[in-house]
């Protein structure tokens, strides 16, 4: 069976410059235009088992690597619960994570999904396969200017590639509720 060639997107940063997004069937890959060396792998390695455009969120059934090395990931089910969405990746004795934060876009974290505090931004999956993203900016707290966390270029790799691999956004509960009662309603 012959496989096609991945198709790339490119995207900007904003910080580290332009962004190359390689995807195919089961493989993911990120890297900065200016440096393939220094790249995010995420595979699929067993049956395609989920709507996700990966096809899999059985952690079981993913490869993943940061220039190398192993990126463990702990990805929720994504079936219904909002907080199912949730994707952690550990590497290097560092955590990031992505978090639902409505039916489009996905939080970006320095950290576990409770780590609020430590926002990187917020990344939003397109059609057209590019990754918009909102980096977070300084916030005011009781007559404090709190400082987001700036992504590594590691960082940025991982979360580019979990974002194009998972997708981004989820339906909350609340809002699943909602529609059957509205579809429930005459009129």
């Amino acid at each position: 069976m012959i496989q096609a060639e991945p198709e790339r997107t490119t995207v900007d940063t904003l910080i580290a410059g332009s962004l190359v997004i390689e995807r195919s069937e089961n493989r993911i890959k990120t890297f900065l235009e200016s440096d393939e060396s220094n790249s995010v792998i995420i595979e699929r390695i067993g049956p395609r088992t989920a709507k996700c455009p990966l096809g899999s969120r059985d952690s079981a059934a993913i490869s993943a690597h940061v220039n190398g090395r192993e990126l463990k990931l702990k990805i929720g089910s994504g079936r219904l619960l909002e907080r199912s969405y949730r994707v952690v990746a550990e590497f290097d004795g560092r955590c990031v994570s992505l978090r639902p934060k409505d039916t489009e876009s996905t939080t970006y974290l320095n950290g576990r999904p409770h780590a609020i505090e430590k926002e990187f931004g917020e990344f939003t999956a397109c059609t057209d396969g590019t990754i918009d993203v909102f980096w977070a900016l300084p916030k005011k707290v009781l007559h404090t200017t709190v400082e987001p966390p700036v992504p590594t270029v590691e960082e940025l790799l991982v979360g580019y590639g979990l974002s194009t691999a998972f997708g981004t956004g989820a339906l909350s509960l609340t809002t699943i509720v909602m529609g059957f009662v509205a579809s429930a309603m005459p009129g």
